[in-house]
């Protein structure tokens, strides 16, 4: 069924209904900015970058052809920009893994909170020193929950290489974080990494 919107609401614009397009942006851009927040970790360069690829999606809509849904092409401009982005010299990092989850109300006791908190410090610094497609493979394996062959789709590259790329991020991660992993595997942050 929601394919079935998408695929009217991207003939309507075709047909120049702008309203629809309003529709598509409504529909996904709190998704994007999610994304993008995640790939570039500073508000104002996701929300820059959100606003870029429905800029870039609105030129391009009538030249997709459907292969994927909708939301697949939106994410995969997302992720193409922000590899983009941090590609370049301005990238810089000001919000943190924690910033981007919601902490679960906690039993734990004051000690144990903070190592959890430094925990995800060093995630967010561990992460930030990846080179970009393997934070961005990371990301959407981990927190994004995709699979591999959807990464693979996303990024055009072969099943494979996307493997390949999440298995160095992981190890590079498991390498940064080698004197937290004994608390890291009580308190569940970043199991199956």
């Amino acid at each position: 069924m929601k394919a079935d919107q998408d695929k009217e609401l991207i003939r309507r614009v075709i047909q120049g209904d702008k309203n629809a397009f309003n529709l598509i942006v409504n529909k996904y851009k709190d998704k994007v900015f999610k994304t993008a927040m995640r790939m570039v970790r500073n508000k104002d360069d996701a929300y820059d970058i959100t606003q870029e690829v429905f800029i870039r999606a609105y030129k391009g809509l009538k030249n997709f052809k459907g292969d994927s849904n909708l939301y697949t092409w939106l994410y995969r401009i997302t992720v193409n920009n922000c590899l983009n982005f941090t590609s370049r010299d301005k990238f810089k990092t000001m919000a943190s893994v924690a910033d981007l989850t919601t902490p679960p109300v906690s039993s734990l006791t004051p000690e144990s909170q903070l190592k959890e908190s430094q925990l995800f410090e060093m995630l967010d610094e561990a992460i930030e020193q990846l080179p970009p497609q393997q934070r961005a493979v990371f990301i959407m394996r981990y927190y994004d929950e995709m699979t591999h062959a959807e990464i693979a789709k996303i990024l055009n590259r072969s099943e494979g290489a996307i493997k390949a790329n999440y298995f160095q991020a992981v190890k590079k991660l498991k390498t940064a974080l080698k004197d937290v992993l004994g608390f890291q595997s009580k308190s569940g942050i970043v199991d199956g990494a």
